[in-house]
């Protein structure tokens, strides 16, 4: 509706009658079932193209991102990705799961099962719990096909354009463009929490609590947060967060309650978060403190008690609100007795 008086009365009438038509044809010709609902989607693209698209993308990105070299840390978070993957809707491709040495806080999927996660990321998560609720996540965007939905959005945009641009003149470009992009953008949000909800279920499938699901994005909100804190530090705008769950509060609604829904799986939390086994994993890490100076992650536990990240922060090249970050603590936790704490050397 949107649309309608800016573009619908530059048509012509012959144009009207055709755009039903070409979206008829696409539709018609584009279905598939989606493994997740078993209903009918709009498709352009084949599982054996997915599966191409997906390996032709993996290639690409290994040529212009760095595998991380930590053999121990790659079968780690492979060994979680496929226990999720083997719970999830689509068990017909193979999985592969990739950390990306890149202190971009991040994880995305391409379609045909190629998953990733940075190191920028897994700096900031303090659980295997919350790696699995980021894995999870991005297997629900494979398995509910979403970038194939989005690229066939994609494709049929471009053949909707490219007919209505003949007719409408090319007077009317821009506000076709505008139209396509609306096209494609009307998936997003729907995506974002779908991938949420069948994340949680593969958590609670696996053993491992659907709550972690909730954990990982106020991981990711805080990061929104420590950077307001640094502007003001800086005298700088806070930079805007366009990653993975940036889409939605840690206190939505409708979050919650797709995540609670899959508590109703007799295996939730029977599996640890396993905090230490984590920290233990990623100890020795690559940090980027900065654009110019790069640390380790050094995991020590918490014998002293009063420790605080103040006194923390004297052993590290990190400031304490930057450890408190690190630990999940931001912006006012402390170090807890006897349990393991990162600082940066």
């Amino acid at each position: 509706m949107m649309f309608k008086n800016k573009l619908l009365k530059r048509f012509s009438t012959s144009s009207l009658v055709i755009v039903p038509l070409i979206v008829g044809a696409i539709t018609l010709g584009g279905c598939s079932a989606n493994p997740v609902t078993g209903k009918k989607d709009f498709s352009l693209i084949s599982k054996d193209q997915e599966v191409a698209m997906g390996a032709q993308g993996h290639r690409d990105i290994l040529k212009t991102m760095k595998r991380y070299n930590n053999p121990a840390l790659q079968a780690y978070v492979n060994n979680i990705g496929q226990a999720l993957a083997k719970k999830s809707h689509r068990r017909d491709i193979r999985y592969t799961f990739t950390v990306l040495d890149d202190p971009t806080v991040n994880a995305f999927a391409l379609p045909g099962g190629y998953i990733y996660i940075t190191t920028g990321l897994m700096a900031y998560l303090n659980s295997e719990g919350e790696l699995a609720g980021v894995l999870g996540h991005e297997i629900g965007h494979v398995t509910a096909r979403h970038g194939v939905k989005q690229q066939s959005a994609s494709i049929a945009g471009a053949i909707l354009i490219d007919l209505l641009s003949k007719k409408a003149g090319a007077g009317s470009a821009k506000s076709l463009n505008q139209f396509g992009t609306a096209l494609i953008r009307g998936y997003g949000r729907d995506h974002e929490l779908q991938a949420d909800k069948l994340g949680a279920e593969y958590l609670a499938r696996v053993g491992y609590q659907p709550q972690s699901m909730i954990d990982v994005v106020s991981v990711l909100k805080a990061q929104e947060e420590f950077d307001k804190f640094q502007a003001r530090q800086e005298g700088r705008k806070p930079r805007a967060y366009h990653g993975v769950f940036s889409t939605h509060p840690s206190n939505d609604l409708r979050l919650k309650q797709v995540i609670n829904a899959a508590k109703r799986f007799k295996t939730a939390g029977t599996r640890p978060t396993n905090h230490d086994g984590y920290l233990k994993h990623i100890n020795g890490m690559k940090y980027r403190i900065d654009k110019r100076h790069t640390g380790r992650i050094v995991v020590g536990r918490a014998t002293t008690r009063g420790l605080t990240y103040a006194k923390l922060a004297r052993r590290s090249k990190v400031g304490e609100q930057r450890l408190r970050l690190l630990n999940g603590m931001f912006p006012r936790g402390e170090p807890v007795h006897g349990r393991l704490v990162k600082i940066i050397n």
